[in-house]
């Protein structure tokens, strides 16, 4: 399969037109939190009309959030996420956190009852007490929530909200999240590539290893959950022949001598676990319809660099509307034995604003995540300076929940050679790029980088934190054929998530990278434990913006010429002509670079550097 015929910015990044979220909703002063009724935000709806338009057979994925019982559960977690905080490292059992945390039984029997009389179904209760939610059809939330739901517009975006408050059976009501949101899917097309001494290719997975400075048993003892849609299944034939080639060369790939090094392992797919936790949805808001292609490069970057742990597929409901991963991240979570790291591959939304005001409070399950030490792996987006592109909008954005301090954000590169040696440029191929830039957000006391930070004087949390291949140049098995070319920076986040389980099971518990500030701190006192990038793809790129071309003119024409794409700076007023790599320690295109296995196990198994 050619790259041209491939969807190259696949990974599940939801492109559409609605960014707003029709059902969330989040608890902003005490006199709000005495009550059961809920306003929306009224940023929620600036500037939409309503259109009355609504098709009511639609479902919404309902999750709520109930208030922690200790209200420094937010404070906790960004303290344990800061390595100059006293509390860093600080970890709680899913006892403890619940025991801390929880909220008393009584008002989750009352949220399960109150969705079981308005006839929800797939009906869920976390264990620490916090987080319920089902799906409903319109029709049962707005008897569920006492209002009315219609459809908004705002020119090329829509988005289903009620509208009026809502209400629900019990007080101290943290958010309920949920949303509606459509799809356009894109291919991706040819375009000319400018030449540079970067060369691309497919690799087997021992060169791919080799590229990152794999360890031979990687992965050993660690549980990884990887989150995929039930849509859209991974073809568990196609891992025998995908670990068969470990070790061989494809024609037309690099010699051996520069892949295999002296890693002898061998990859064991009998390692992968499927789960299944959701039915399929045909509700097409992800667009998936590759049989299974998007989640089988997920699954194969894991296991090519965590050849030793277990690789869990957690097939869920993400591609829904409302599929914000609330409750499938909690899932995870309750999971016994739970998982070492969670891989959630989904760009959910660009953000124009902080993400509280189209998100609410940070999501329950990502601070349970930080307080248990279990780091949580997201993609930073395919479509460059957009974060995600949205028809009519033409402005810079990162993506959600990217742009949350508690998660870790992978962005994209394209792995390829140059001289002999691996070396790694910014992915983007034209059509799509890494997305990366500076949120609206405060940027957390933990984002430093080496001395030569260049942009040192960034007031935002910037993103991503690091990355690694996005552009497919992992030779993987679809239905039976040896296939490349497909990727996104949900592979991405698969190759980091299997990085740090590597990591943190070689080196001592007491020096594991469990957060992003970690990730930080590591750069600071050991740089070499990561590949920089510091040059253009082999497509001559720098940066995170797309470029692409307008379609050729037909033979013959002399109107008037069409105006060319708009060119968008994601990092305007940091770096006048944009996100661009070529800094030394970090850059809003490619994060703090890749990280070598070896080079950074090396670096955390010796002697403990005081913080700074």
């Amino acid at each position: 399969m050619s790259n041209a015929a491939s969807v190259s910015a696949h990974h599940r990044l939801f492109r559409f037109s609605a960014i707003l979220l029709g059902t969330l909703c989040s608890l902003g002063s005490p006199a709000q939190a005495a009550g059961r009724r809920f306003d929306l935000p009224r940023a929620l709806l600036g500037g939409y009309t309503r259109t009355f338009k609504l098709d009511v057979a639609l479902r919404v994925h309902l999750a709520v959030e109930l208030e922690p019982k200790d209200e420094t559960l937010d404070t906790t977690a960004a303290a344990v996420a800061d390595p100059s905080s006293p509390m860093h490292r600080m970890t709680l059992s899913p006892q403890a956190f619940a025991a801390r945390y929880g909220r008393p039984q009584g008002d989750v029997d009352a949220l399960i009852a109150w969705l079981r009389r308005n006839g929800a179904s797939g009906i869920y209760a976390s264990r620490n007490r916090l987080v319920v939610g089902g799906d409903l059809t319109v029709p049962q939330a707005q008897t569920a929530l006492q209002t009315t739901y219609d459809l908004w517009q705002n020119g090329n975006r829509t988005v289903v909200a009620p509208t009026s408050a809502l209400t629900l059976p019990v007080s101290g009501v943290r958010a309920v999240r949920g949303a509606i949101k459509a799809y356009t899917p894109r291919l991706a097309v040819d375009r000319p590539g400018l030449p540079t001494d970067l060369r691309g290719s497919w690799y087997t997975p021992a060169q791919f290893r080799a590229a990152y400075d794999a360890i031979p048993d990687g992965g050993a003892g660690t549980r990884i959950a990887l989150i995929e849609d039930a849509s859209d299944e991974v073809r568990l034939a196609d891992l025998g022949p995908f670990a068969a080639v470990e070790g061989s060369t494809v024609p037309g790939e690099p010699p051996d001598a520069l892949a295999t090094g002296d890693d002898p392992i061998k990859l064991d797919p009998g390692r992968v676990i499927e789960k299944h936790l959701a039915e399929a949805i045909g509700e097409e808001v992800c667009g998936r319809d590759d049989r299974g292609q998007e989640p089988t490069v997920d699954v194969d970057a894991a296991l090519t660099l965590a050849p030793k742990a277990a690789i869990e597929i957690r097939y869920d409901e993400v591609c829904v509307r409302g599929g914000e991963g609330t409750l499938e991240i909690q899932r995870a979570l309750d999971d016994d034995p739970a998982p070492d790291v969670i891989v959630f591959p989904f760009a959910i939304a660009p953000l124009y604003g902080p993400a509280a005001d189209a998100f609410g409070p940070t999501p329950i399950p990502y601070l349970e995540a930080m307080l248990r030490g279990i780091p949580v792996v997201v993609p930073a987006g395919d479509d460059g300076a957009y974060g995600i592109r949205v028809a009519g909008v033409e402005q810079p954005a990162v993506t959600y929940p990217c742009a949350l301090p508690v998660v870790i954000c992978a962005g994209g590169t394209q792995l390829g050679e140059r001289a002999g040696a691996f070396d790694e440029g910014p992915w983007n191929d034209g059509t799509h790029a890494t997305g990366g830039g500076h949120s609206y957000d405060p940027r957390p006391a933990w984002q430093r980088a080496p001395s030569d930070f260049a942009i040192a004087h960034v007031t935002q949390r910037m993103i991503p934190d690091l990355s690694a291949d996005a552009s497919g140049h992992l030779f993987v098995y679809w239905h039976g054929y040896g296939t490349g070319g497909v990727g996104g920076t949900s592979e991405s986040a698969a190759i980091v998530g299997a990085q740090l389980a590597t990591i943190d099971a070689a080196v001592p518990k007491a020096r594991r990278i469990l957060t992003a500030g970690d990730l930080y701190l590591l750069a600071t006192q050991h740089p070499s434990a990561f590949r920089q990038t510091l040059r253009n793809n082999d497509r001559g790129y720098a940066d995170n913006s797309m470029h692409p071309t307008p379609p050729p003119l037909p033979l013959g024409y002399h109107g008037v010429l069409p105006s060319p794409p708009p060119a968008i700076a994601g990092c305007g007023g940091v770096q006048p002509s944009g996100c661009r790599v070529g800094l030394a320690g970090y850059n809003m295109v490619t994060g703090l670079g890749s990280l070598k296995e070896k080079a950074a196990i090396a670096a955390l198994q010796a002697p403990t550097t005081p913080s700074p």
